[in-house]
């Protein structure tokens, strides 16, 4: 909930900040965008916000885990996120279509460690991530809604296994760590609302879901993990 209400208060301070911006540079009069306002055109902006995800771990014999078949450990993700989007809008009437890309990182990390039986560990953590997607959205004159969807990728590092019961840290012979690259895909909407001719303020979800990635431990026992995340972000353009 703290997480949530920071959003929305830094997506408050966006929104102040651009009226404030504006009104330097024009009369007062003109700040509110015009009856029928047009959304065509191109944008830059940033975004902030706020990540919920998860490292969820299957193994896929009976020694990864040293327990069952499907035994499972999950780990959950969070962190704030940000980054930098451009795009370009094209109009016909009320209906708003067009691409965007989205540059920043993904901050979440988190760790799930078992001490007792079933003595199991795991990590996940996602940093750099991009996107490009299509928009389509509606408008009803400064307010856009919309929703997006199309191909993202990230870095990734996640460590999964047992807990040695000797000495209470991460067995060698039944673990592995993974990082790299994944692409997937992510869907997602949200309001945009014009404050000006030249800013735009939005607040959106979107959700990645970045595929499966194949553990092996050094006895040849394999399990895999599911990697995932949702997010919200408020955000400010400027447009061209």
């Amino acid at each position: 909930m703290k997480q949530i209400l920071l959003v929305s208060a830094v997506y408050f301070a966006f929104a102040g900040a651009a009226l404030a911006a504006d009104a330097v540079v024009t009369e007062p009069t003109s700040d509110l965008a015009p009856a029928g306002f047009v959304w065509a055109g191109g944008y830059v902006g940033l975004h902030v916000g706020y990540g919920r995800g998860n490292g969820n771990a299957v193994d896929l014999d009976d020694s990864f885990f040293d327990e069952s078949i499907g035994q499972t450990h999950d780990v959950d993700t969070e962190g704030f996120v940000g980054g930098v989007q451009a795009g370009h809008n094209w109009q016909t009437g009320s209906f708003v279509y067009g691409l965007e890309a989205d540059i920043g990182y993904l901050g979440l990390d988190g760790v799930n460690e078992i001490l007792d039986e079933p003595d199991n560990y795991g990590s996940a953590k996602l940093g750099l991530y991009g996107d490009l997607t299509a928009r389509l959205g509606f408008a009803a004159d400064r307010l856009l809604i919309y929703v997006k969807g199309g191909v993202a990728a990230t870095r990734y590092d996640v460590t999964f296994g047992d807990i040695n019961d000797i000495n209470g840290t991460l067995d060698g012979n039944s673990s592995e760590s993974r990082s790299g690259g994944r692409v997937g895909y992510t869907i997602g909407g949200g309001v945009e609302l014009a404050l000006s001719e030249k800013w735009t303020t939005k607040l959106e979800y979107q959700y990645f879901d970045f595929g499966t990635v194949g553990l092996t431990d050094i006895q040849g026992d394999k399990a895999e993990v599911d990697i995932d995340a949702h997010t919200i972000k408020v955000g400010l353009n400027y447009r061209f």
